[in-house]
């Protein structure tokens, strides 16, 4: 060090503190940042492998998807319609008319056709809209399951036909419907009805192929990594905290990323809704929507539980902050608490409820004496749940909850604390009180 002329080192001036190394926490911040990318990123793609583990390649809860559309009188009057338009062009009624009608009458031919499709439509209706229809929707969706997996993963299996590719058979419909219109008169159908119980090829199409291929990809992707994303995914997050130089801070990031992904995915369904009711081929707009907001309910649901818990996790990290609103609502609500408190103090004045609070008490003071058994029986329950969980929605909610049992533990240690506490302070006082008096009495 160079000796500069005229100063002097004073010896008691405290020594300059050593350098703090910054490349440590230089590192962990960019690894830290990393992961919450990466999570970000993979929380989308994590929600809808769950979503295509347990509702798409599982046949009862495909079924069960799909079971709604059934009692939807949207989806019940298209297969009425269907049905009929089916009936009168295998038969070509209006040609049948016409063929038995005086050649000056022939200009009835149209109007009465349109009379009677109307009334074999309404007759139809009543058949989509019993319960009969609803078992027949259900044993279809069963039988078309397997083909809707081969397809979805490329594999067409050669048992089953184009014709026959995710779609439902109207042959029963059609069948019952020509039963009622007999039983009404109608007999013009009779015909055909010993040929439809040997063709099944009269069908309902409710998705083409070009809409499953454009679905191939992610959903190959979604099952080959489902095990790794579903354990995977909430492991990043985790790490994304551990890394970081301030925890809070980072898994308020992380809560974040998860709240941007999962606003992404919700951004991204409704694209591909509107593609996939483009893409429909020959079945109407309306319908289209509605299948796709079928099949794709169970994913919404499981999305909006998982932003719903990103968001209260991230407003509860935010709330711990240092920022002046964060602050601000917090004088705000101990000052509420303390005011509550202040009422509640009055309210257990009373004898009953006095009695209440003393075995309340009682029972706290017994679970704060007994933390690691109620603690170990929580991480039990919770391991069980996170080991059938399915998806990435049942796994961020099992760990939210255990994490507020293991809050809600502490709180009632510091609660029964606090209590024996404020007891043995009341007393003491009272028993300071009493000691003069006795002094005085002697005296």
């Amino acid at each position: 060090m160079t000796n500069t002329p005229g100063l002097r080192v004073d010896p008691s001036a405290p020594a300059s503190a050593p350098a703090v190394p910054v490349a440590p926490h230089r590192f962990r911040r960019v690894l830290s940042w990393i992961l919450v990318i990466l999570f970000g990123l993979l929380v989308p793609v994590t929600l809808i492998s769950g979503w295509a583990v347990k509702t798409v390649t599982n046949t009862d809860r495909y079924v069960q998807t799909l079971a709604p559309l059934a009692r939807d009188k949207v989806i019940t009057n298209y297969v009425a319609s269907a049905a009929t338009n089916a009936l009168f062009t295998q038969l070509h009624v209006q040609s049948q008319i016409a063929g038995v009608l005086p050649k000056r009458a022939e200009f009835i031919a149209g109007p009465i056709t349109q009379q009677l499709h109307t009334f074999t439509e309404t007759q139809m209706r009543r058949v989509t809209g019993s319960q009969a229809f609803i078992n027949l929707w259900d044993k279809e969706n069963k039988y078309t399951h397997s083909t809707a997996i081969a397809m979805l993963t490329g594999k067409n299996p050669p048992t089953i036909s184009k014709a026959r590719e995710l779609a439902i058979g109207l042959t029963p419909v059609i069948t019952q419907g020509i039963d009622k219109l007999d039983a009404n008169g109608v007999t013009v159908f009779n015909p055909i009805k010993d040929a439809l119980k040997n063709n099944r090829t009269l069908s309902l199409q409710l998705v083409s192929q070009k809409q499953l291929k454009s679905f191939q990809f992610y959903f190959m992707l979604a099952i080959d990594f489902r095990w790794i994303l579903l354990i995977g995914t909430p492991l990043i997050g985790l790490l994304a905290i551990a890394a970081g130089v301030e925890r809070r801070r980072a898994a308020l990031r992380v809560m974040m990323a998860g709240i941007l992904a999962c606003l992404g995915l919700a951004a991204s369904l409704t694209i591909g809704r509107q593609f996939f009711v483009t893409n429909a081929g020959p079945v109407p707009t309306l319908v289209a929507t509605h299948f796709f907001d079928a099949i794709m309910r169970f994913l919404h649901h499981s999305l909006f539980l998982t932003l719903g818990g990103f968001v209260l996790i991230a407003i509860a990290l935010w709330l711990t902050g240092s920022s002046t609103w964060a602050v601000a609502v917090r004088h705000g609500v101990r000052r509420g608490t303390t005011q509550l408190g202040e009422t509640t103090e009055q309210v257990i004045q009373s004898d009953a409820v006095a009695k209440a609070a003393d075995q309340l008490a009682k029972g706290a003071a017994f679970v704060a004496t007994k933390q690691p058994p109620f603690r170990w029986a929580g991480v039990v329950v919770a391991a069980i749940f996170l080991l059938t969980a399915g998806t990435s929605a049942a796994i961020v909610w099992t760990l939210l909850l255990l994490g507020l049992y293991e809050l809600g533990l502490l709180g009632v240690a510091r609660w029964s604390a606090s209590r024996a506490h404020r007891v043995q302070s009341i007393d003491s006082g009272s028993t300071d009180s009493e000691a003069p008096a006795e002094v005085t009495s002697s005296h």
